[in-house]
């Protein structure tokens, strides 16, 4: 197995592995048939095992303070992605992507990175060992129904939509302080959380 630069040709395998990856995570319908383009600078690094892609990192990074992370602060990143195959965990590969990412960030003279995301243990527990400190969190949310349900009544705008048969999934983001009302009417709910890791 190898640890290099993401390359064009890896992009149908990177698709591969990202959607694989996902699937026994709190992301699983974050399905994407496409490869990700930025407005920044990004590294992107890959684990590849016999010509495939077996885990992944990209980090976009900011030229200007402000262009690219949600804190302020000094010049810094943020991990949009990061993903190890389900056969390929506990190998220590997020951690070789990880450095390997860190070596490339410290070298442009990036010095922090942020990462967004949900409360699956497992990312937890990597981002808190490798140093990131959790700085805040909102709620992703998720109902459905019909346009007869008093809980789709109250949170969504139906006379501005106008006709419709029924709702078969309503996404929406809300405050953590949210938490106890909307986990008695949300099917799937879910906190997204950011964390921050100083280089």
């Amino acid at each position: 197995m190898k640890i290099r630069e993401y390359s064009g040709s890896d992009k149908q395998s990177w698709i591969e592995c990202r959607v694989l990856s996902f699937l026994d995570s709190s992301y699983f319908d974050d399905v994407q048939n496409f490869r990700e383009e930025y407005d920044n600078p990004v590294i992107q690094m890959v684990a590849v095992d016999d010509g495939k892609v077996v885990g992944f990192l990209d980090c976009e990074y900011e030229k200007i303070a402000g262009d690219v992370c949600y804190f302020k602060g000094e010049r810094g990143g943020v991990i949009w992605h990061l993903g190890v195959l389900p056969a390929y965990r506990k190998q220590g590969i997020a951690n070789q992507l990880w450095e390997a990412t860190k070596e490339k960030l410290s070298a442009v003279g990036i010095a922090r990175v942020e990462v967004w995301t949900q409360d699956d243990a497992a990312a937890t527990a990597w981002y808190r060992k490798n140093n990131f400190k959790f700085r805040e969190a909102y709620l992703n949310a998720f109902i459905k129904g019909t346009a007869q349900d008093k809980v789709i009544q109250k949170y969504v705008n139906l006379p501005k939509i106008g006709e419709i048969y029924g709702i078969r999934n309503f996404n929406f983001e809300a405050p953590i302080e949210r938490k106890e009302e909307l986990a008695k009417i949300c099917y799937r709910l879910h906190e997204v959380r950011v964390y921050e890791s100083q280089l």
